[in-house]
């Protein structure tokens, strides 16, 4: 602590705060709050921020002294801190943290310490509970907290590259991960795990099983400061250092610093050359001030200022050129924007620069003097070979402009010597020849220019003496090619000397019998002339005696010419008719009286109708109230009798709870007999067909009866894939080692046969239809593997497709294909090796073939069926296309192919009836991703689907098959017997049980009902 010294500066620079600064340390006194209550609630907390948001001073100045102090309430205040950052080493590195004095033990000698941590590493490297057991035999009072703090964790995955392209086997990164969620989540000892990381990392983290799961559960993302934080951050320190600070210049300081979390390390620097400039040259109550803080460079330029008059204090060339050497190795840019820090051993820099020890702490001291800081470890710790040294903040590659360039051309040097390793790997493999110009020109003045060794290239690998022998050779072939082809030219320039004499004799044979021909011509010619003349004056001679001849004719023809001049009494008439109407009046009378007798009648009937009416109904009511009180009889009994069933179901439930309270006790026996008795009341009152306590009480019970064996470790390296054929009792298995073992089952139970390897990862593996081929997918190539009549398998042929591989299935007894990142290809039993049909889907998931020669293909979001290979090789549209929430993982059929099953990323099932149009099913029933999902009739008309999860489950589910489809997630079957992600799932062809491969290296069987568990358990076949 600094309380009873004197502060002369009370800003540490780019470094981080240290636990003996946090009086100095201020404006996150609410983080270091939730950060203690975050660790009291999980012992696995991953502190995660930028580059710059202060993750190492939040838990060195804040986290430890709060730890110390006894503030995380519950845990006290004894606290055993191992602090160190991973390295290339991180269980070494772990181990010295651990084995440090008053860590672990207390008053060691030199030669017991030594004795200590040569047994820790040990013990380290031994299983995944190696940090439980170290604590463990450190004997230690459990009243003591060890918390293991790493620093800079994204170290670990430039490791993790590294190990990766050794290629030798070793994943000391996975076991360090495994380490530290092991003695997290065990509670016997209190171990608890901080680490800090850079958020540009995260994605990273999903390379390691179980780290995402762990880091979403206990993760403390940095916030970025308010204004007043960052305003106390600046005020605190200058108060207790005893100073004062203008408004202006606080004002200003928090403008220039914003809210980019960044600025944080490059403030911290700023203040202290600040505080510097003030004390140096402000008289005593004056406040800092802007003048001052403008003489340093501002926020913009300080750092690089300061730097600079670092490097202008190195007076030699070979200074300057070891401070470069120093910092490029100190740094690993690796392709990344801005680049990580890179710890190095002083005795790696002096081997990496050549030079002495004291040469090279010569120069790291002129960049850690006080008031500077830039490598650590801070002054005045002594250096020596063994010593630390380190770039105190990342902050310092991004704003010393020297120190960018020289990454830059540490970048370029490097892609040249990684250029150079790819050759060296093909030349040795055959496939690549030594090289020629101009690329070997580049190469050699490449070594002659960065004058690199193999201490320098051991950071990226260890090729570097092959690379400089394939240089060498490169150059020796290059100058053998310029003699030989020199020495041919001086033998094709003596062979012309000699034909040129040759020629020039014959030339002046034939200039000399040219000058005889010559003189021949010109005599030949002289005589032909002469000839000519001569004979030009005979000519001339027989003209004239022509003209003559004429003459003498024309002077004779003048002569000639001259010679000629041609429609017994009355009283009884009358009489009979008044008889007449007498008798009339009475015929009348009588019939009034015979109407209204015929009336009464009639009313006395209907009044007898009315009356039997009544009777009937009355009889009716007096019947339907018998059958009533009847029916409120039985339903009565009913009800008693159903009140009974639930009342021996919840008794068969306690049974089964029980039956696991005894197993815990290890008292078998009871426990044996409760998971029995549950099972019978369940059935004898019409329990539920699953019931997830019942058959866990059962299959728990049955396991522990067969002593384990149903959980089976036969391979030494993750399990990738569990296949079967129909009618057989032989079961195929693969891990990421390569290795194929052929077993066979009985009862849940694997018996390996025999194995072999393929020489890389399995992805998935497929049994063709027939039962004579086993198809293994590995990255960039696909095995196929005979299947021999003893059930052995002998390696067939390979076949490479294009992207890296996912899953296999035969298409029928003809083809297969292979699903990878890049699309489908489809390959030809009968015509291997050829090449294969392939079909480009991007961002292709999951595939699976129907029963009717149909393919499901998963793609992102959406699930599509083709009804054949040929049109979706035609590029054809697909029958139908579903859409689910989030990205497909596993996709499956039943048998039928009636239903359609698939799992997603976010842990989602979706069901879907293909025969109808009803909607699908869809539940978020597991944590996290689904990587399998299989299909199975367990029981008469009962259908099952088993899913397996990245959540470490698997799960069964009775299907429901009326419409609409859907799962019963009530009577779901949850089985946690892996202890990491489980990838696959096979079911026996008897349907009684279910093969689950995981991360954690085991296969477990599994009954596929609480029926098949009672049997077992009860010894039953």
């Amino acid at each position: 602590m600094f309380n009873d010294q004197v502060i002369a500066n009370p800003f540490p620079g780019l470094r981080a705060f240290e636990e003996e600064e946090d009086i100095l340390f201020f404006g996150r006194e609410k983080q270091v709050d939730e950060l203690l209550r975050k660790l009291r609630t999980s012992r696995f907390l991953a502190i995660i921020g930028s580059s710059g948001s202060g993750k190492s001073s939040l838990v060195k100045s804040g986290l430890l002294p709060s730890l110390h102090s006894g503030l995380m309430s519950g845990a006290g205040s004894r606290w055993r801190i191992a602090l160190f950052r991973p390295g290339n080493d991180p269980i070494g590195e772990l181990n010295k943290a651990l084995s440090k004095e008053g860590v672990l033990r207390d008053g060691m000698s030199a030669d017991d310490q030594e004795t200590y941590t040569a047994i820790n590493e040990s013990i380290l490297h031994r299983s995944n509970l190696g940090l439980v057991e170290v604590y463990r035999q450190s004997g230690l009072d459990k009243r003591n907290n060890l918390l293991v703090l790493v620093d800079q964790f994204e170290e670990i995955f430039r490791f993790s590259k590294y190990e990766k392209e050794e290629g030798d086997g070793k994943r000391d990164s996975i076991a360090f991960i495994n380490l530290l969620l092991k003695a997290s989540e065990q509670k016997e000892f209190p171990i608890y795990v901080v680490f800090t990381m850079r958020s540009d990392f995260l994605g990273d983290c999903t390379e390691f099983r179980g780290l995402p799961e762990a880091i979403n559960e206990g993760q403390y993302l940095v916030p970025r400061m308010t204004r007043e934080e960052r305003r106390e951050a600046i005020t605190g320190p200058i108060a207790v250092g005893n100073g004062d600070i203008s408004p202006a210049l606080l004002n200003r300081l928090l403008n220039d610093v914003g809210d980019n979390p960044d600025q944080l390390p490059i403030l911290q620097h700023a203040m202290m050359r600040t505080w510097d400039e003030w004390k140096e040259h402000k008289p005593a109550g004056k406040p800092l001030d802007i003048d001052d803080y403008e003489n340093i460079g501002t926020i913009t330029e300080a750092l690089s200022q300061h730097a600079e008059e670092a490097y202008s204090e190195l007076t030699t060339d070979k200074e300057r050129k070891l401070c470069e050497i120093i910092f490029k190795e100190l740094t690993d840019k690796g392709g990344l924007a801005y680049g990580i820090r890179r710890p190095r051993m002083l005795s790696e820099l002096c081997a990496a620069a050549d030079a002495t020890p004291a040469e090279v702490i010569k120069v790291i001291e002129v960049f850690r003097k006080p008031g500077r800081g830039f490598l650590m470890p801070a002054y005045p710790a002594p250096l020596n070979e063994k010593s630390i040294i380190d770039i105190s903040h990342e902050s310092l590659m991004r704003v010393w402009k020297r120190l960018i360039t020289w990454l830059e051309e540490e970048e370029e040097s490097a892609q040249v010597y990684l250029h150079l390793c790819e050759a060296v790997n093909l030349y040795e493999s055959g496939k690549g020849g030594l090289w020629r110009d101009p690329e070997l020109q580049i190469a050699i003045k490449w070594k002659e220019e960065q004058n690199t060794n193999a201490a320098w290239a051991s950071r990226y690998n260890n090729y570097y003496d092959k690379v400089i022998f394939f240089l060498e050779h490169s150059r020796q072939q290059r100058d053998l090619e310029i003699k030989h082809k020199e020495e041919q030219q001086k033998q094709r320039l003596r062979v012309t000397r000699r034909v040129s004499v040759v020629v020039s004799v014959i030339a002046l044979l034939a200039f000399m019998l040219s000058i005889y021909a010559f003189q021949k011509k010109n005599e030949a010619n002289k005589a032909k002339a002469d000839a000519l003349t001569e004979k030009q004056k005979a000519i001339d001679q027989g003209k004239i005696a022509e003209q003559n001849k004429t003459r003498a004719l024309y002077q004779e023809a003048l002569a000639l010419q001259a010679k000629d001049s041609a429609g017994k009494s009355e009283a009884y008439a009358i009489a009979q008719k008044q008889i007449a109407l007498n008798q009339e009046n009475i015929a009348r009378q009588e019939s009034i009286n015979a109407k209204k007798a015929e009336q009464e009648a009639k009313q006395s009937a209907q009044a007898a109708l009315t009356a039997e009416s009544a009777a009937e109904e009355s009889e009716k009511k007096a019947e339907q109230n018998r059958e009533e009180a009847e029916k409120n009889r039985l339903q009565a009994l009913n009800q008693k009798k159903e009140a009974e069933r639930l009342q021996k179901l919840a008794e068969a439930k306690n049974d089964a709870h029980q039956a696991m309270l005894f197993l815990n006790e290890k008292d078998y026996r009871e426990c044996h007999d409760y998971a029995i008795n549950a099972y019978n009341n369940n059935t004898a009152n019409n329990g539920s067909f699953q019931d997830n306590d019942i058959y866990n009480a059962l299959y728990l019970s049955w396991e522990n009866t067969i002593g384990d064996k149903n959980d089976i470790i036969f391979h030494n390296a993750p399990v990738r894939a569990i296949v079967g054929y129909s009618k057989s009792d032989i079961v195929f298995s693969g891990d990421e080692e390569g290795v194929i073992i052929t077993s066979q089952y009985n009862a849940g139970i694997l018996k390996s046969r025999s194995s072999v390897n393929v020489g890389s990862g399995v992805r998935a593996l497929a049994v063709s239809p027939m039962g004579d081929y086993l198809v293994a997918v590995l990255l960039q190539q696909a095995v196929v593997l005979k299947i021999n009549a003893d059930k052995s398998l002998t390696e067939y042929t390979r076949v490479n497709f294009t992207g890296n591989g996912k899953h296999g299935v035969f298409l029928n007894p003809k083809y297969f294909l292979v699903q990878s990142s890049e699309g489908v290809s489809r390959f030809e039993i009968k015509n291997l090796p050829q090449t294969g049909a392939f079909k480009k889907v991007a961002d292709c998931n999951a595939l699976i073939a129907g029963p009717k020669g149909n393919l499901f293909i998963s793609s992102g979001k959406y699930v599509e069926e083709y009804k054949s290979w040929d049109i979706f090789e035609d590029g054809q549209a697909p029958f139908q296309s579903f859409q689910l929430p989030s990205t497909v993982t596993s996709i499956s059929t039943d048998e039928s192919g009636r239903y359609l099953a698939a799992g997603t990323y976010d842990g989602e099932i979706w069901l879907k009836d293909l025969t109808g149009g009803q909607k699908p099913f869809i539940a978020a029933l597991h944590h996290s991703a689904i990587n399998d999902l299989k299909f199975s009739n367990v029981a008469d008309g009962a259908l099952q689907l088993a899913s397996a999860g990245s959540d470490k489950t698997v799960k069964l589910f009775e299907v429901i098959t009326s419409p609409p489809a859907a799962l019963n997630t009530q009577d779901m079957i949850t089985i946690q017997e892996h202890s990491q992600w489980v990838y696959t799932l096979y079911y026996t062809p008897d349907n009684k049980y279910l093969f689950s491969g995981s991360e954690d290296h085991s296969i477990i069987g599994s009954p596929t009902t609480m029926e098949v568990a009672y049997n077992n358990l009860m010894g039953k076949k």
